[in-house]
């Protein structure tokens, strides 16, 4: 299935600022880990940019903030690294019931997420952030490291610390699909993007406490601290995965 995973894809030419760039962007070669942390409901709410969008819940009060390491080694706009802070929501459900949405994501790797803060290392791939999907992109300095069974991720911007994530490594025997509606702001409108991903091998825990958070002095560290994220509940350790990030397919009012 892997090989077959970016067959009938076509790519169609967008103009950006200073260039332009072929969409579905396409990741071939992606390693990734992730934390997710548990973080007041009501200071999630401040972070999505209408009422529409709704956090999700593990119980009444407490939300999630998540924290995504990833190296995109080849991809078609070059290769690159990307820090993704995400906060889970839904866009205007019928019901919001505790936990039960927070279980269907994790058990079926279909996350919804709003993209409150996107760093990353490439010129080429902010602009096109920028422009296509009005991602919250800024350029950064990100340095991973692996030893004793972990994966740590230095995010820091102009010399300055922002934050390291450590991320216990989970056995990667899952093959598996995955995928992202992601929700971002680009002229006054709600972006929703369908992002897929396919790995061959996934490795997930619910053991609480997987993955550590070290928080620096950068004004972002200080933004993440008044959020105050918990223990982690979940983490996703990805050695080798791909993506297609299309274009947004809905527009949808604030």
């Amino acid at each position: 299935m892997e090989g077959s995973f970016f067959e009938g894809i076509t790519q169609r030419t967008v103009e950006i600022t200073g260039g332009a760039c072929e969409v579905p962007i396409l990741y071939r070669d992606v390693f990734a880990v992730a934390g997710v942390f548990a973080a007041p409901t009501l200071k999630l709410k401040e972070l999505l940019p209408t009422s529409k969008l709704v956090p999700a819940e593990i119980y009444p009060g407490k939300g999630l903030l998540g924290f995504m390491a990833a190296d995109y080694r080849d991809t078609t706009i070059g290769p690159y690294r990307e820090f993704i802070i995400m906060v889970p929501a839904r866009y205007r459900p019928r019901l919001n019931p505790p936990l039960l949405p927070v279980l269907r994501m994790a058990a079926s790797l279909s996350f919804e997420v709003f993209i409150w803060q996107l760093p990353l290392t490439s010129e080429l791939g902010l602009r096109a952030g920028v422009d296509i999907w009005g991602f919250p992109k800024f350029l950064a300095d990100i340095e991973f490291r692996e030893e004793d069974g972990r994966v740590s991720c230095a995010l820091s911007e102009g010399g300055k610390e922002i934050l390291t994530l450590e991320v216990r490594k989970n056995a990667a025997r899952m093959k598996t699909y995955f995928d992202y509606t992601v929700f971002s702001v680009k002229d006054r409108e709600l972006l929703r993007t369908p992002v897929s991903g396919i790995s061959g091998g996934l490795g997930r825990s619910f053991r609480p406490g997987g993955a550590r958070l070290a928080l620096g002095e950068h004004e972002l560290s200080r933004r993440i601290r008044e959020i105050a994220p918990g223990r982690s509940v979940m983490t996703l350790y990805v050695p080798k995965g791909k993506l297609i990030l299309p274009e947004a397919e809905e527009r949808l009012a604030l």
